[in-house]
């Protein structure tokens, strides 16, 4: 697409689309009608918009509380359309009226949710199965909401708001002074004992954070129009697999004998738990135990979790399972003097294995400047002797760039520099690296090719 001399790629229009929905999200929620307790600070209606469309769950307000049901609702549709993506929904609508896309909204698509499966193919489900697995989650939360005193509008509201923010892995929630009367901030802290809600909320994060690629070829296997799955459905499926139950153990050996978090539960409580918090650190910022009280090795193994973070074309942010386990495979091949990666007995095209070397590094060192930046504009607060010191400004910055939305109780005590510092991770991580740098650098394709020669590595 072009505008006089300067070319819009499909980077830049995904960027443009996800900073026109954060600055037109922003501007709803600096209205007076948007909040109950007096007009927002710009800084905290541009944290909780880009939080919202990034889908990260970070804020510096507590929504229930602060909002008004207006409030509530523009937050529930940033949440929805940051995702699914505005790009996603706009080539979706613009299929159905003309029944083909257009180059630029093919390549858009494939940038968002993969360029494993054709287009049209891929939108259709996406949009069937997002609004299919929603529905089915906000049934079943109305109906587990159903057992606490909770007038009919309230608990409808609930079950509609949580499943979409569970699915989209936003893991903002509006339970607040529910009735004005009982404070149930805290995330879902009120409902760790109530299997029926944590494992329909978990069930429901964890299938936003699959990718849609995936649940496309799940489909494809059940209605028996696939032979075969290939490496990167095995990879996705084994690599979460792995993650959730390695997390899961590793959490509850942290944290059985943590009075203030699960040490004082039964031991059905204490692994439910666990499992939450291995699958919610991934994709979203739900959680049944207190964050700032887990001992400093489960904050360490929640910093990788939500590095690793969830699946290519899913709703969750992170470097991705997939970028992980290529790592982990050339480092292996590496090791044992082997010149092709190979996973499921298939090789990893060498441009896979530079990209995934260079999202790493370039991940790295964006969470690495956030957390410098934040030391620096936070020096008052870690003078104060905040929990954990400055891990606690760590697990921030990798919570905003994986787009989790886990916090250790910092956000609210940020100064503005410090919000706009997580603001910008929240949403290099939603739109990734790569494709923040694609638009600024463009995409050239180099031709030339240069004499080898030897360089000592290690």
């Amino acid at each position: 697409m072009k505008r006089g001399h300067w070319t819009l790629s499909p980077s830049h229009l995904v960027i443009l689309s996800f900073a026109g929905v954060i600055l037109a999200g922003t501007l709803l929620l600096l209205l007076p009608i948007s909040s109950e307790t007096g007009r927002l600070a710009w800084e905290d209606a541009l944290f909780l918009a880009t939080s919202a469309v990034c889908v990260t769950g970070l804020s510096p307000v507590d929504p229930g509380s602060t909002l008004s049901l207006f409030g509530q609702l523009i937050l529930l549709v940033l949440i929805q359309v940051g995702g699914l993506g505005y790009m996603t929904i706009s080539a979706f609508a613009a299929m159905l009226i003309r029944r083909r896309l257009s180059v630029t909204q093919r390549l858009s698509v494939g940038i968002m949710l993969g360029e494993l499966v054709e287009a049209w193919r891929l939108l259709r489900y996406t949009i069937t199965f997002t609004f299919a697995c929603e529905l089915a989650g906000t049934f079943l939360l109305f109906v587990a909401f159903g057992r606490y005193d909770l007038p009919f509008g309230e608990r409808l509201w609930f079950a509609i708001f949580h499943s979409v923010s569970a699915f989209c892995n936003a893991g903002l929630d509006v339970f607040g002074l529910v009735g004005k009367e009982r404070n149930w901030a805290g995330s879902l802290q009120p409902f760790a004992h109530d299997p029926f809600i944590v494992l329909t909320i978990a069930s429901l994060l964890m299938l936003g954070g699959l990718g849609f690629p995936v649940i496309v070829e799940i489909a494809d296997q059940v209605r028996r129009r696939r032979n075969r799955w290939s490496v990167h459905a095995r990879v996705v499926l084994s690599a979460n697999l792995v993650l959730w139950l390695g997390g899961t153990i590793l959490i509850w050996l942290f944290e059985s004998h943590n009075p203030t978090t699960i040490g004082d539960k039964t031991l059905p409580v204490q692994i439910m738990s666990a499992f939450f918090q291995s699958a919610t650190a991934r994709t979203a910022g739900f959680s049944t135990i207190p964050v700032g009280s887990l001992t400093a090795a489960s904050l360490w193994l929640l910093c990788l979790l939500m590095f690793i973070g969830a699946s290519p074309g899913g709703t969750g942010g992170g470097i991705k399972t997939t970028t992980a386990t290529v790592l982990a495979a050339a480092t292996w091949s590496s090791v044992r003097m082997k010149e092709q990666v190979v996973l499921f007995h298939r090789s990893v095209p060498p441009e896979r294995l530079y990209k995934a070397v260079a999202f790493t590094l370039l991940a790295i060192n964006t969470v690495g400047v956030s957390t410098l930046l934040l030391c620096v504009s936070e020096k008052n607060l870690l003078a104060q002797g905040i929990p954990h010191g400055p891990l606690s400004l760590f697990f921030e910055t990798v919570s905003a760039f994986g787009t989790v939305g886990l916090s250790t109780g910092v956000t609210p005590l940020l100064s503005v520099w410090g919000k706009l510092i997580l603001i910008a991770a929240m949403f290099v991580g939603r739109i990734g690296l790569l494709t923040l740098l694609v638009a600024i650098a463009g995409r050239k394709v180099e031709h030339v090719r240069y004499p080898h020669e030897e360089i000592l590595v290690g």
